[in-house]
């Protein structure tokens, strides 16, 4: 209680930023009108690029990504500096070095591309675009936008590929609107490419028996520990192959060496992110079943479902959890798409949105608490 007090008094700008776009996602659900929804939600996402990119020592990757980019590659340090960073984000850093030396520069620059991209998914996915942006600020803006510079222009850009399938066609059919996306995407964090398993799902929701066995298949897995020690043999069995950067990175990150903040507590993080993807299942599933959803709203349900079931069986995993969030973002367009076609369930909907993310968001800020709050900033005199 004592963290949620902190973030009331002290972290009013997330709490002001959450009540403006709640507003504006109320509001939009009673005033059907387009121009309304689409300026407020693009102020709505103009903010959170603001409060990304004016940032100053406030979130989790902070002094990582400051060292690359004021690190040349005449110093002495850069290849410890620059050590797993993908060359797309070396170079975008050097790019925009050249021109200014103003970190906060390459921030703004870092999340208008972000946060544009995952706009545009949003856009052109619903036409309840506040919805969108309030559910992504409360589970990613916060999580992961403030989280890792790479890691926010890798989602965007992975939205941008899930886009391609808003139309009924085949894989090879106008492959660069999805080839192009995913490119970019994995020259700044190669992680990425695990999205394009996204774009291979089945264009028919998959059954809920199915779902459901599967998840709790893959959630008893992860309990037991069974992928991650399977990912430990990996890593011990390729050690040997040391100067391979993804082999470097996967013996980092399953021999210990990676460490979360002392104040995390794993085991209940775990538990709150289960209890809310199972949450959302329950809406998903039952609109699956009783809706008449369309292709492109079944498709990313199927995309939704592979996301929950990487995070189930990497619980107590939360490095190789990230993983889970190339897929479960789809959810922002998702829930406005499902919310505009079940108008007899608004007010109970409305009031399921307004509590759960801002618990979502409370649970992103509390765990690294001194690094979120109080936001500090380039106007800041602290």
């Amino acid at each position: 209680m004592n963290s949620v007090r902190t973030i009331f008094q002290d972290g009013g700008i997330y709490i002001a930023l959450y009540a403006y776009l709640a507003l504006a996602m109320i509001v939009e659900s009673i005033y059907d009108n387009e121009a309304f929804s689409r300026w407020t939600a693009r102020a709505g996402m103009i903010v959170i690029v603001l409060l990304i990119g004016f940032r100053w020592n406030t979130g989790t990757d902070w002094m990582p990504y400051l060292r690359v980019f004021y690190t040349t590659d005449s110093s002495s340090d850069y290849d410890s500096v620059v050590f797993g960073i993908d060359q797309g984000y070396v170079l975008l850093n050097r790019i925009v070095f050249y021109f200014s030396d103003n970190y906060s520069v390459f921030l703004i620059l870092d999340a208008s591309i972000a946060v544009g991209a995952v706009y545009v998914f949003i856009e052109k996915s619903t036409r309840l675009p506040n919805m969108g942006v309030y559910l992504f600020y409360t589970s990613y803006a916060v999580t992961h936008f403030m989280g890792s510079n790479r890691r926010m222009l890798a989602i965007g850009f992975v939205c941008m590929g899930f886009l391609f399938l808003s139309k009924e066609r085949r894989i090879w059919e106008g492959w660069p609107r999805w080839a192009v996306p995913f490119g970019i995407a994995a020259t700044v964090h190669r992680t990425s490419l695990a999205g394009l398993a996204g774009l291979m799902v089945s264009r028919r929701a998959w059954p809920a028996w199915a779902v459901i066995i599967g998840l709790l298949a893959c959630l008893g897995l992860g309990m037991a520990g069974l992928p991650f020690s399977g990912l430990e043999w990996l890593g011990g069995t390729l050690a040997q192959y040391t100067g391979i950067s993804a082999i470097d990175k996967l013996v980092f990150y399953t021999s210990g060496e990676a460490e979360l903040g002392t104040d995390v507590n794993v085991a209940l993080q775990a538990a709150l992110g289960v209890a809310k993807r199972s949450s959302v299942l329950v809406i998903f599933i039952a609109y699956m079943r009783f809706g008449n959803p369309s292709q492109y709203a079944q498709r990313l349900y199927n995309i939704y479902i592979i996301g929950c079931a990487v995070y189930f069986a990497m619980v107590g995993s939360p490095i190789f959890q990230i993983i889970s969030t190339y897929y479960s973002i789809v959810e922002i367009v998702l829930i406005p798409i499902i919310f505009a076609e079940i108008p007899k369930l608004k007010v109970p909907y409305i009031l399921y949105l307004l509590v759960v993310p801002l618990l979502l968001l409370l649970t992103a800020l509390i765990p690294y608490l001194e690094l979120y709050v109080p936001y500090r900033s380039i106007f800041s005199t602290f």
